[in-house]
């Protein structure tokens, strides 16, 4: 779990009891956002891993899950080459 995941939680559950206020709706755009990005490039990453598997592309496994492991842990993906 990223922190922008457990903070769209927090903002949330503040959310419940009382109306956000404006820095934090803002924050909460900024999460979506960067959530948004993250599922986006997860997905696509995912994809490539199947046709790595498919076409049984060894090296090309092995980059793709350098890649998740990156995004899993940061957030963001390396710069396509």
């Amino acid at each position: 779990m990223l922190l922008i995941h457990q903070r769209l939680a927090e903002l949330y559950t503040i959310s419940r009891t009382r109306p956000l206020t404006q820095p934090e709706l803002t924050e909460q755009e900024h999460c979506l956002h960067a959530n948004t990005v993250y599922c986006w490039e997860m997905g696509r990453l995912h994809m490539e891993e199947q046709l790595a598997a498919q076409t049984s592309d060894v090296p090309w496994q092995q980059d793709i899950a350098a890649q998740l492991q990156k995004v899993r842990s940061t957030g963001k993906a390396p710069r396509r080459r």
